[in-house]
């Protein structure tokens, strides 16, 4: 199998299957992303090389980019190196990691990618999951990197870790039990809102990685169509650049 693809956990049929990397956003459009992509790659070419390492969680505002730059960047080293695979997780199936790292076998190193992953109120599998982030015995032979993206900085609820203060019999206790799944992660990168020139700066950077003319007025058209949706992110940036072609029927690869 040449390392242009990924493994995807398929739930339904219990098996691991091979998915081509499509439509990954190239890296040079993720503008002001630098931080979080130098450290990530600096991370995972440890991880590769034999080096020191450690799990990630990229946490933050919806469409900051944490996916696209995790995919990206599996994409981009599968091209350079030979010794890794990278298997996609869906976040409701984390139950299953046990079942996969038993049965399934492993030839190369293993990067595991997780996306939007979250627990809700009286969700046990948190525990399930910090045990495997330690090492369980079912992952114990393989050599591994977690990389995880989340809303939520300790992967849950704000008001799971209140309740629990004003609730818990023993509330240091309890409160250290839901914080400490996110402590075992080494490497914790974050992703925030956007101020307004920087949004402007990434719209400006797909016109000019596609070759179109950017000018003052569709500066004003993205600011007077982000405003209708109340958020600015990178996702954003990149929806109103397709509204903006679509509108103007310019195609775009």
């Amino acid at each position: 199998m040449e390392n242009k693809t990924l493994l995807f956990w398929n739930s339904f049929k219990k098996n691991i299957e091979e998915v081509p990397f499509n439509k990954v956003l190239n890296l040079n459009l993720l503008y002001g992303l630098n931080n979080q992509l130098n450290l990530l790659k600096e991370n995972t070419k440890n991880f590769l090389e034999g080096y020191s390492y450690n799990h990630a969680l990229l946490w933050g505002v919806r469409g900051s980019g944490k996916s696209s730059l995790i995919r990206g960047i599996v994409q981009e080293f599968a091209h350079e190196y030979d010794n890794f695979v990278t298997l996609e997780v869906n976040s409701d199936d984390i139950s299953d990691l046990a079942n996969i790292f038993i049965n399934f076998e492993f030839k190369k190193n293993i990067i595991l990618f997780i996306d939007d992953l979250s627990f809700e109120q009286n969700d046990r599998r948190y525990i399930q999951f910090k045990s495997f982030l330690e090492g369980s015995f079912s992952n114990s032979k393989y050599n591994f990197l977690v990389y995880v993206t989340s809303n939520r900085r300790h992967l849950m609820k704000r008001d799971m870790i209140d309740n629990e203060r004003s609730s818990a019999i023993s509330q240091d206790e309890g409160i250290e039990e839901k914080v400490s799944l996110s402590d075992r992660f080494g490497l914790w990168i974050s992703f925030h809102n956007l101020s307004k020139d920087d949004f402007i700066l990434i719209v400006k950077n797909y016109f000019e990685y596609h070759k179109l003319p950017f000018h003052s007025e569709i500066a004003d058209q993205a600011q007077k169509w982000i405003f209708a949706r109340g958020n600015r992110t990178g996702r954003s940036a990149y929806q109103f650049f397709k509204d903006y072609c679509a509108k103007n029927k310019i195609k775009i690869s």
